[in-house]
């Protein structure tokens, strides 16, 4: 019988050593898992906070939009992830009162949906045109213009920055606190899903981040509370599941998919 979720994720850590030691468990070659206490900022089976790494080399990463399909219908993270085969997803960043278009710039696939940039300061792009340049990277838009991103990648997502490259915490202490889903870099160009349950201002969030293992170079804010949700399914784990499972409907996220083989090969 396969073991999932929370029991199957403490059997993990326990059998290969890592609880109190090295954090990451590989789920498959550029996959990788890990959960902490936020609050000890360490390694924990328990923990509220959960981070999937994702090798962008490896793996796919994808944005998933209502307004591009032919049924122009909000899911769910379940509703989105089976639809579309994905291996994990989180929030692709936060939407208008109209529950349709994102706040700030997005381009999917060459293909702009939400036309208007805003102040926020964090591009995600992926798919460049160029394989020259890194196939995932966060740019600070006070550091590289989006017009030139947006000439370089065929995926862009501009979110809230929370830590600018290299490392360096954005935001002032604040008693406004909630929980949160995040898209990080680590030094490697890894994409990191983080989702936490425990809610923290954002700037003890972005503490409690560069304290952890997670060699971040850089984060942006996706989604914060109720709405904030992260979902993964694997073999090795099982499935992870957000407070108010399986929660709101959303108008775009950010997913994980098995990158296509190619044929012919060897």
């Amino acid at each position: 019988m396969r073991v999932g979720g929370l029991a199957g994720m403490v059997l993990m850590l326990a059998a290969t050593g890592v609880v109190g030691a090295e954090p990451w468990t590989e789920l498959e070659p550029g996959l990788d898992l890990a959960r902490f206490d936020s609050e000890m900022r360490s390694s924990s089976a328990y923990g509220d906070l959960v981070v999937l790494r994702v090798d962008p080399r490896v793996w796919d990463l994808e944005i998933v939009a209502a307004s591009l399909l032919e049924d122009d219908r909000n899911r769910d993270i379940r509703e989105w992830s089976e639809d579309f085969d994905l291996i994990a997803a989180i929030n692709a960043g936060m939407y208008q009162a109209d529950k349709e278009t994102h706040v700030g710039f997005c381009m999917v696939d060459g293909e702009v949906i939400s036309w208007y940039p805003n102040k926020y300061r964090s591009a995600a792009a992926f798919d460049p045109v160029d394989d020259d340049d890194p196939p995932f990277r966060i740019f600070d838009l006070d550091e590289v213009s989006l017009e030139e991103i947006k000439k370089r990648y065929h995926n862009v997502v501009q979110n809230l920055r929370l830590i600018k490259r290299s490392g360096k915490n954005r935001w002032e202490q604040s008693k406004d606190r909630w929980r949160e889903a995040a898209l990080g870099e680590d030094s490697q160009g890894r994409a990191l899903l983080i989702s936490c349950r425990k809610s923290w201002s954002m700037h003890d969030f972005n503490d409690i981040l560069l304290a952890l293992p997670l060699d971040l170079e850089c984060a942006q804010h996706l989604e914060g509370s109720g709405t904030a949700r992260f979902w993964l399914r694997h073999p090795v784990f099982g499935e992870w599941k957000e407070p108010g499972y399986p929660g709101p409907d959303l108008p775009i996220i950010l997913g994980v998919t098995r990158r296509p083989a190619v044929s012919g090969a060897d």
